[in-house]
């Protein structure tokens, strides 16, 4: 910590505690924090894809029956997916406790309870006033300052705390800060651009004068063509200078300063940081129509599961009675992000319900379509698979021969020997083979 936040901790009655790694605020000429980090536009790409992606996630409540899973309509269900509180939304609430994650490194909420313990609201936190702490005698708690400087103290079962990689597994890192070196290069080009473009794309020069002209003179030259310059819009017009004057540029142009490359390299950078693949942040150059189904995919299992997962397990533990956890449990749905075009999921719906692993109403339920009635929870197998115990406990019978045809082997071969009977079909000597031999190991067993 600097000085000044030494002298707001202890305002604050914050306990210091040196950062484990420190890093200027100020880089490549530019203040970094977490909220000038999302002034950056892949920055901001990056943490607005991640959060829109686990906002908009499905989130059901389950019991574990006996049959199998149970969805629970209740009042956590309600929290999660609809209002949270009554001002704002179950969408709202994720996303901002999400961006406080990605880039304070720690998201918070309160939960409120009715007079029976259950959860009744949840509230989010500022993570910038709200962190864990030890008490005197070493027990977890959050400390919450209010806007007027009012001090709060919550206990963990009052907090949900969304927070990524960490080193003592309770607050997570700022990935703006570890991140500010990086993103500083990001936001002084951008500055960089803004300069070149408001001075006419020109970079800057000089201008000899004659040495009769006089102070207020020179003042009102340099006004002149930094007003008649400067813009856009001005880019490219010719001026007239005062006569013995001589205009020289100076400086290394675009090309040379390789702009273009360095801006690339910054996106990719900033989707390194927060583990975005590129193409999710509008960079397709390494996007073709062959790969892109599987970059959405890796987009999913990479970025989006594992922050699926820690939401899950924090509201399992806070949210759930300790009679009901194990029993009753949350889960978020990714399955709509995984999704691929209609051949594809045609293919895979097709292949489950025929192995009867998934029926038809949980095939149009998947494709947000209503059911079609109880027939539709049926399952479905192909008639022509069995099992191979069945297969040899319960042979198929022999067809009987038809009106009319031989029902000796003289008559359906004149010239076959009877004692060796009728010609066996390939097929079923090999069935008959193998069905005698699975005999003689049952036997043996």
């Amino acid at each position: 910590m600097n000085l000044l936040q030494r002298i707001l901790a202890a305002v604050r009655g914050q306990r210091p505690g040196e950062p484990r790694v420190y890093i200027s605020s100020r880089q490549a000429g530019v203040t970094v924090n977490e909220d000038t980090a999302m002034t950056l536009p892949e920055w901001w790409a990056c943490v607005s894809v991640i959060t829109r992606a686990v906002a908009g996630l499905p989130w059901g409540v389950y019991e574990r029956t006996e049959e199998g899973r149970r969805p629970i309509k209740g009042t956590v269900e309600w929290l999660l997916n609809n209002q949270p509180n009554p001002e704002m939304t179950a969408f709202s609430l994720r996303e901002a406790m999400g961006a406080h994650a990605l880039n304070w490194g720690n998201g918070y909420a309160e939960i409120v309870r009715d007079l029976a313990g259950r959860p009744a609201e949840l509230w989010l936190l500022a993570p910038d006033r709200t962190w864990p702490e030890r008490d005197e005698a070493g027990a977890l708690r959050y400390k919450c300052m209010g806007e007027n400087g009012e001090v709060t103290y919550l206990e963990p079962s009052q907090v949900l705390h969304l927070h990524g990689l960490g080193f003592d597994g309770l607050t997570g890192y700022s990935v703006a800060r570890l991140a500010a070196r990086s993103i500083g290069i990001g936001i002084a080009q951008d500055t960089f651009t803004q300069a070149f473009y408001a001075n006419g794309t020109m970079f800057g020069a000089q201008v000899e004068v004659p040495s009769t002209m006089r102070e207020d003179q020179i003042q009102a030259t340099e006004k002149y063509l930094n007003g008649k310059h400067g813009g856009p819009a001005n880019a490219f017009r010719v001026r007239i200078l005062p006569p013995g004057s001589k205009a020289t540029s100076f400086g290394m142009s675009m090309d040379d300063a390789q702009f273009i490359e360095s801006r690339g390299l910054s996106v990719t950078t900033a989707a390194r940081w927060l583990g975005v693949p590129p193409h999710k942040i509008a960079d397709l150059s390494r996007s073709t129509n062959n790969n892109i189904e599987h970059q959405g995919i890796e987009f999913v299992t990479d970025a989006i599961v594992p922050w699926a997962q820690r939401l899950e397990q924090e509201v399992n533990c806070k949210l759930i009675g300790a009679r009901q956890q194990g029993r009753v449990y949350t889960k978020l749905s990714v399955n709509a992000l995984m999704r691929g075009d209609s051949k594809t999921r045609a293919e895979f719906y097709r292949t489950m319900t025929q192995i009867g692993a998934m029926t038809i109403n949980e095939v149009r339920a998947l494709e947000d379509m209503n059911g079609i009635g109880p027939a539709g929870d049926e399952l479905l197998v192909q008639l022509n698979q069995t099992t191979l115990g069945r297969l040899v406990n319960d042979p198929p019978p022999q067809s009987a021969p038809a009106a009319g045809q031989a029902t000796t082997p003289a008559q359906a071969d004149p010239q076959a020997d009877p004692q060796q009977g009728p010609p066996a079909e390939p097929s079923n000597v090999i069935r008959s083979a193998a069905l005698a031999y699975l005999r003689q190991q049952r036997n043996t067993a």
